[in-house]
């Protein structure tokens, strides 16, 4: 008996002896009620009631005199030497010092003083603990710090607000920050939160911690004080950082959500908003909740006025109502006696105090008939007083975008396995039908671990991220050995998404930071993937257990995080990731892996059989010009290498990317919205599998906010996935007002996206059936209108893309397929020359019509219209006669061209091209300023003119500036290849600024005449 019991749990005693001083206070178990009194705080009340917790670091909290915070703790663990010097000292030294004499002046008065007044204390008042303000320093010498105070009492019913003032000199690489412990009775920590790092150095900083929120079961909390070493492992070896006004301050906690915790709604759902206040005084106060959308107007406000006796009888009566209807259900069944029930009248004498801190009071507002979009509701509290708290919540309306019937779920999905799981062979014939949109997110370790305590359930999970159009899904899958549970429950997750179309992945970044240990690593600071992965003897006992159970339902694995480059410039990498590969199938089902990769490095030629490619990652956001670029010069590189006969075709990596959006802190939301709808339309013009939000939870992203409620990019990414992720790149339309385009052709339906930097309209014909999106998910149908004699859309467009949907595909081809035979018409005036049109026909049945060149005014064309006829997939040619009258000027014009198609009914479009005119071998520019301004000014017109021929020629100049002035006249000796400049200088210049010019310049010896307009400029 006695060896059993030896061989069990450890002895208390033995326990207690390992313990360090630290360990035995920190875990000391103190009352709650008795937490004030043991920290030495200054704690007061404010008019509410409500406390503020604050230490200063004066003489109050240090009775002993031993330059310690009383009751504070220092962390003695490996890496905090205790030679690293921590103290209170004065922030004004010189202050002290000047003090310090006065006090000790005063003790000998102060002795005889006493004599006649036995009662005075032993010692006079300090004028240094008046006058001096002190702060906790902490001078470092190789080591790091960490404080903690001890430990106050939290209250859920409360939000909290933290601050504490930092400076920091002379630090390089150490980070200097505050951590907030929330723990239960037992101690045990439940929750922490951590404010803003600073280091380098800094003047005195407050470091502030908002909406504080004990988790449920928290009882206390304490605050840590903390220099940490750098991110890159380095540590500072001297350096000086001081603590002061450490602080909490107490608030009444007012909470609004609503019914759906991640907050997506479909269409026509009423979306429910509830707020509830806890902590409230006495004091009369009013609850506003306010409604705005996504471009910040206010759709709607409810308001509601407290009075505490009131809402104190509300409650009373509510809760005698919930009672009686328990009672009388009780005696329905014979098992009570009925007791009488508390009328409001009663209650309302019943009422003492009101309000208490376990009050709850809660409202319900519900919102109906919300077009699709973006919202957020704003609650605000406000007292008597004029304090107000403040809070938030969001949520997304979707629009049905698509016309897929299965964009919001399969209906005619019901089949279930009678366990929830289907056979192994379903699962690999399913494996490999799904057809995902090629957009997809890390899922944030917040909602795994939210799925994994139940408070989410994979089908939950997996049909929101179907909702929000995540095609891809990368799931943070690095457990203890011992972690079964949480294994099968990304199994799990990882069935439910497959089953919705999308494509789970598993991610290996890091492993508990308990498990750390087991992986035998040389660099401990090292976590990197490649280094995790370095010995398999190590890692294989750690990961086998739950691969086995994991590979069964996921086949697809990253190896490290998108950022971790690790396994890069590995001389026997191709052999490494093989290796891996196979020790982590294990007993399991083959796997393929990823790894990530910079991309500015030239990536591998070829893959393994399990390694299957490369996530491409920066560290800044590429923009979507500099995307294409990279993926262009990659298939130029794969192309060149194949031909050179290096590398099999089949055997290239496959291509995922990083589209984390741009900064909210630096950019509006115009341009975000813009810059990840172009990144991710650039990935549809390329060989790119899949494309990823890393982070999509972070605050700067924008995409979800903190609590995984929808942020201002969730609707965006969005429509854009379901607009997009099936669609591939067919080329841009030029437009008559020059908005950019891409045209991006589908199995079913085309779709048109649209932009431009200057807001301007566009006319065209897109199809009969055409509605527009723009990037909230609203559904509009484009009518038909007259324009110019032809039945065209009216396409609104500005800087944020909007996308139209259900285009002709075959007129778009048609469109895009129209080429001129030249760009220039050279300025011979009188002379005929040949314009030809080219275009093909893109469908496989024969096409006949007319086509017309709707030429400007100065042009004579041999005919107004002439016919084509074209079989399936033919080229033609239409050829014209173009004359220059002898009005004729020089420049750039957009051409229409008119083409009629002989069908029932006839449909006509309108094409546009760029033609410009000007002497064939000669290029001229005019530009003007005005000079003299002070003597009424005169306009210098500068004349240009480039000769890019081999021989001499001469321009005699004429420029007219109106009919008011004389015209003036100049000849320009061009030789070969050179360049000559003419200035004409008019008198009372400033009043031919806006004044329409015009220059006529004849060759000499030749048939050119150029005629240039343009409007004078100061």
């Amino acid at each position: 008996m006695l060896a059993m019991w030896l061989l069990g749990t450890p002895l208390p005693m033995a326990t207690a002896q390992n313990e360090s001083r630290y360990e035995r206070q920190r875990w000391e178990n103190i009352p709650r009620d008795a937490l004030i009194e043991r920290s030495s705080v200054e704690s007061t009340r404010g008019p509410a009631g409500l406390r503020r917790f604050r230490w200063d670091f004066s003489r109050a909290s240090d009775k002993d005199f031993g330059g310690w915070p009383d009751n504070w703790l220092r962390y003695d663990g490996p890496g905090y030497p205790n030679y690293v010097g921590i103290a209170i000292e004065a922030r004004d030294a010189e202050l002290e010092n000047a003090v310090l004499p006065l006090d000790t002046a005063v003790l000998r008065p102060w002795q005889k003083l006493r004599t006649l007044y036995p009662k005075l204390p032993p010692l006079p008042p300090s004028m240094a603990d008046f006058l001096v303000d002190r702060c906790l320093t902490i001078r470092l010498d190789g080591g790091l710090a960490r404080v903690e105070s001890p430990a106050l009492p939290a209250n859920p019913t409360f939000q909290y607000q933290f601050s504490v003032d930092v400076r920091t000199e002379g630090l390089i690489h150490d980070q200097v920050y505050a951590e907030i412990v929330f723990q239960d009775p037992e101690g045990n920590e439940v929750g922490i939160r951590e404010t803003e790092h600073i280091s380098k150095t800094t003047g005195w900083t407050t470091l502030v911690l908002k909406d504080l929120l004990p988790p449920r079961d928290c009882d206390r909390m304490y605050v840590r004080l903390r220099v940490s070493g750098g991110e890159d492992g380095l540590e500072d070896i001297n350096g000086t950082v001081s603590f002061d006004n450490v602080m909490f301050r107490q608030f009444p906690q007012l909470k609004v959500a609503t019914d759906k915790d991640l907050g997506v709604y479909l269409p026509g759902e009423t979306v429910v908003v509830m707020s509830e206040m806890l902590g409230l005084s006495d004091e009369h106060t009013r609850l506003r909740l306010r409604l705005y959308d996504q471009h910040n107007r206010t759709l709607g406000t409810f308001s509601r006025a407290i009075d505490p006796v009131e809402e104190t009888a509300r409650l009373l009566t509510e809760e005698a109502e919930a009672e009686a209807d328990a009672e009388i259900e009780r005696l329905a069944n014979g098992k009570a006696k009925a007791e009488s029930v508390v009328s409001r009248d009663e209650a309302l004498e019943a009422t003492g105090v009101g309000l208490d801190d376990s009050s709850s009071l809660r409202y319900r507002w519900d919102l109906n008939d919300l077009k699709p979009g973006y919202y957020r509701v704003a609650a605000s509290m406000e007292n008597e007083r004029g304090a107000s708290l403040a809070n938030e919540t969001s949520f997304v309306v979707l629009g049905r975008i698509t016309n897929d019937p299965a964009e919001f779920g399969d209906p005619s999905r019901t089949q279930e396995s009678i366990l929830g799981l289907p056979s192994l062979a379903t699962f690999q014939s399913e494996s490999d039908v799904i057809d995902p949109t090629p957009f997809g997110w890390t899922v944030p370790v917040p909602i795994m671990e939210r799925h994994r305590r139940r408070k989410l359930t994979e089908r939950e999970l997996a049909k929101w991220m179907q909702l929000v159009g995540v095609g891809w899904a990368k799931l943070p899958v690095w457990f203890g050995p011992e972690e079964h549970d949480h294994a099968d429950a990304a199994a799990l997750l990882a069935f439910r998404l497959r089953d919705l179309g999308i494509q789970p992945i598993g991610l290996l970044d890091q492993p508990p930071e308990d498990r750390l240990f087991a992986y035998q690593l040389r660099d401990k600071s090292d976590t990197r993937v490649a280094n995790l992965l370095r010995d398999e003897s190590a890692w294989r006992p750690e990961l086998e257990p739950l691969m086995n159970r994991m590979t069964t339902r996921i086949r697809l694995w990253q190896l490290g995080a998108d950022e971790d480059q690790s396994f890069m410039g590995q001389s026997n990498m191709l052999e490494t990731l093989e290796g891996i590969s196979t020790g982590l199938q294990g007993f399991g089902q083959p796997i393929q892996t990823m790894i990530a990769w910079s991309w500015v490095d030239t990536p591998p030629a070829t893959v393994g059989d399990s390694w299957r490619g490369l996530h491409r990652h920066s560290p800044s956001p590429l923009t979507a010009v500099e995307m294409d670029a990279m993926l262009d010069r990659e298939v130029k590189a794969r192309e060149e290498a194949v031909m050179a006969g290096g590398v099999a075709p089949a055997r290239l990596p496959a291509t995922w990317l990083t589209i984390n959006p741009i900064s909210k802190r630096k950019y509006d939301l115009e341009s975000r919205i813009s810059d990840l709808v172009l990144r991710m339309a650039a990935t549809r013009g390329h060989r790119v599998d899949a494309a990823f939000l890393s982070a999509p939870m972070d605050e700067d992203a924008a995409v979800l906010a903190p609590d995984g409620r929808p942020d201002e990019l969730l609707l965006p990414f969005r429509t854009t996935s379901l607009l997009l992720g099936h669609r591939t790149n067919a080329g841009s339309l030029r437009l008559q007002n020059g908005s950019d385009n891409i045209v991006f052709r589908g199995d079913d339906e085309s779709v048109l996206m649209v932009w431009a930097d200057t807001p301007t309209v566009e006319h065209l014909y897109l199809g009969e059936d055409v509605y527009e999106v723009d990037v909230w998910g609203h559904r509009k149908p484009v009518p038909l209108m007259e324009h110019e004699g032809r039945r065209v859309q009216r396409l609104t467009v500005n800087r944020v893309p909007k996308f139209y949907v259900g285009i002709d595909q075959s007129l778009a081809d048609f469109r895009m397929s129209v080429r001129l035979d030249r760009t220039r018409i050279d300025s011979l005036l009188g002379l005929q020359q040949p314009l030809g049109v080219r275009f093909r026909n893109p469908i496989n049945q024969s096409l006949s019509g007319e086509m017309a060149v709707v030429a400007p005014n100065s042009w004579r064309l041999d005919e107004a219209a002439k016919p084509w006829d074209l079989l399936p997939n033919e080229s033609n040619q239409v050829n014209f006669g173009v004359t220059l009258e002898n009005n004729a000027t020089i420049g750039s014009y957009q051409l229409p061209l008119d083409f009629r198609f002989e069908t029932l009914p006839p449909t006509v479009i309108r094409v546009h091209r760029t033609m410009s005119i000007g002497p064939d071998g000669f290029d001229i520019r005019v530009t003007t300023r005005l000079i003299d301004g002070d003597l009424g000014g005169r306009m210098r017109v500068k004349i240009e003119m480039v000769n890019h021929t081999n021989r001499l020629t001469n321009f005699d100049c004429l420029l007219f500036a109106g009919r008011e002035r004389q015209y003036e006249r100049r000849v320009l000796v061009l030789p070969p290849r050179e360049t000559v400049e003419r200035n004409i200088d008019w008198p009372n210049g400033r009043k031919l600024i806006g004044t329409r010019m015009w220059l006529r310049a004849i060759e000499q010896d030749g048939n050119r005449v150029i005629n240039h307009s343009f409007d004078a400029q100061p």
